[in-house]
């Protein structure tokens, strides 16, 4: 049994500035200290222009015309890596905080008061987690830098012919760049935060693999098809272009992949902690508080550890009491076929078969693209990519055809990328007109808490009957529970690999599958928890409602409210939904 998570590919902050991160109760409750200068509307706006600017490759993904919000773009930059960052911006964290909680909460509207809920759990977050130096770790085998960065520039877009100059010049800095996360991983060395030499393997491989045939890097081939359709260039300048980004990708980017090879080989062997996160100097307080950023959820970790516990008891008495009930069950489970296997084919019924559930979304464009070669091995089953904030119709789902990965069942898998997951509820809560700094914000809780909410939908919406569906959700509940326990076990309890075979063993799963989940684990903290966590609180907030409107309740309404509030910590969704049910009765 093993379960892989997709991923929403984020555009990176690459400036490491971690300006904006804390639950929030939905109303602070801190002595105003002084008074704001400046209109909420405008705060939001100014620090929005701040921290989208950034670098140059968070500004493009964000916005595909920044003029148009008033931000001209400065320096080619790709920012820069290190922990003097993280402390250098701690005091603009903190006045930008202060005059945060200088505005009266109560005079502002309800969508005022959900970005301010976001701010300040953003801006929390990070000053909770800043005093962990060294903690922080920007690559890993799924989720790293390295691991990203390739389909980020692979997709870069050319809105114009400035745009295609300016690419080529963020590529010549990746070498420089890089050489920033090497020296920042050796400060992590000398300070005995290192990873393990398991997880360093893993990378090095990972970057071998990427750049072994490096004249037919995906980089060379991506920007080669994109530039040969460009529209307003001539012959002349497209063979310019193509061997201007040959020798970026040859000087630049192999060079700075080599160079993480070279520094990550060196580094092997100097950590000086074994296990989970809890292993460092107060690894456990870190961990609970990235987990609770990651989350977005107001439970402890000893909260966090019973509901868990809780849903995957559910979970498999239900499926034994169906079981036992229909004696049939199994062998549909075991024979049950989607409507459709072909990526395109499935997104287009997805899309039809979402519209009696959820809310109605005008048709976007997107584009089913597939994981390159030299990235199959590490990147998860799928992803998606989130458009600018003024480009919604630029979506794209990634799909990793690497063997290992069971790509038959994928119709769940392009619910939880496509409809009703990431692409829809990214379009729809854009469409809602929001405020661009939601989009910024991190909320990964909710963001994966919805996509998961959506693949395990995506047993009903593929024409299953209700028991059958609902065997499938269980039995999905169980293993991303089960997950979400074995990452608290391991970074927040200490277990090592013995005690996760141990755990699993209960469950009927070998020792060897085991060992494989502890090493996934081990590699990238707080990974499952935003989607197990987020799946559980979206459906503790729809058992409320039920329970609470009984007969009236309508699924259609229920999603409707929640993809129009957009992404929050799920404090703030939990007051605004009993808001809502009060306003239904």
């Amino acid at each position: 049994m093993r379960h892989q998570t997709t991923k929403r590919l984020l555009p990176l902050l690459l400036s490491f500035c971690i300006l904006l991160l804390s639950a929030c109760s939905s109303k602070p409750q801190e002595d105003k200290k002084t008074t704001p200068d400046i209109p909420f509307g405008e705060f939001v706006d100014e620090l929005y222009r701040t921290e989208v600017a950034a670098d140059t490759l968070t500004l493009h993904y964000s916005l595909a015309h920044p003029e148009n919000y008033g931000i001209t773009a400065g320096d080619i930059t790709l920012g820069s890596y290190s922990q003097k960052d993280v402390t250098d911006s701690i005091p603009e964290i903190e006045a930008s905080r202060e005059t945060l909680l200088s505005y009266d909460y109560d005079s502002l509207t309800k969508e005022e008061q959900v970005l301010y809920d976001c701010i300040l759990f953003t801006m929390d977050s990070n000053l909770a987690l800043s005093k962990y130096e060294y903690y922080s770790e920007p690559l890993g085998p799924t989720t790293g830098l390295q691991a990203q960065l390739p389909i980020l520039l692979a997709e870069y877009h050319f809105y114009s012919k400035e745009d295609i100059e300016t690419y080529l010049k963020l590529l010549t800095q990746i070498k420089d760049y890089f050489e920033d996360i090497a020296q920042y991983e050796r400060e992590k060395s000398a300070a005995g935060t290192f990873m393990s030499d398991s997880v360093a393997e893993e990378i090095i491989s990972q970057c071998q693999n990427y750049i072994q045939n490096p004249e037919e890097n995906l980089l060379i081939e991506c920007f080669n098809n994109t530039v040969e359709n460009f529209d307003g260039l001539t012959r002349d300048e497209i063979i310019l272009y193509e061997e201007q980004n040959r020798e970026a990708v040859l000087g630049s980017v192999i060079p700075a992949y080599e160079l993480l090879i070279d520094t990550l080989t060196q580094l092997k062997g100097t950590a000086v902690y074994e296990g989970g996160v809890c292993s460092l100097p107060d690894g456990a307080a870190y961990f609970e508080a990235l987990a609770r950023y990651e989350t977005g959820s107001s439970m402890t970790m000893k909260e966090m550890q019973k509901r868990l516990k809780t849903a995957v008891q559910t979970a498999l008495v239900s499926m034994s009491a169906a079981q036992f009930t229909d004696t049939t069950l199994y062998n549909r489970y075991e024979r049950m076929k989607y409507p459709a296997t072909d990526p395109a084919e499935g997104l287009e019924y997805l899309k039809n078969a979402i519209k009696t559930d959820f809310p109605a979304l005008d048709d976007v464009d997107y584009s089913v693209k597939y994981v390159h070669k030299s990235l199959q091995e590490y990147l998860s089953p799928a992803m998606y990519l989130v458009p600018p904030f003024d480009d919604r119709n630029n979506n794209n789902i990634y799909i990793n055809q690497n063997p290992e990965y069971d790509l038959s069942d994928i119709f769940t898998t392009l619910a939880h990328e496509g409809y009703p997951g990431h692409l829809y509820q990214n379009v729809y809560y854009l469409s809602t007109g929001p405020q661009p700094l939601q989009q910024l914000l991190r909320t990964s809780g909710y963001t994966e808490g919805w996509g998961t909410y959506a693949e395990l939908y995506g047993y009903t919406l593929a024409g299953f009957d209700e028991a059958l569906a609902e065997f499938c959700r269980n039995n999905m509940t169980a293993i991303l529970c089960l997950y979400g326990l074995t990452e608290i076990g391991v970074h927040y309890s200490g277990w090592d690999v013995n005690a996760t075979v141990s755990f699993w063993s209960d469950y009927g799963i070998d020792a060897k599958t085991a060992k494989e989940i502890y090493g996934t684990i081990l590699a990238e903290p707080c990974s499952y928890l935003p989607y197990c966590v987020g799946y559980l609180e979206f459906m503790d907030l729809k058992a409320l409602a039920q329970e609470a409107l009984g007969d009236a309740f309508s699924p259609l309404d229920f999603h409707t409210f929640i993809l129009t509030l957009g992404p929050a910590p799920f404090a703030t969704v939990r007051t605004a939904l009993e808001e809502w049910i009060s306003d239904q009765k």
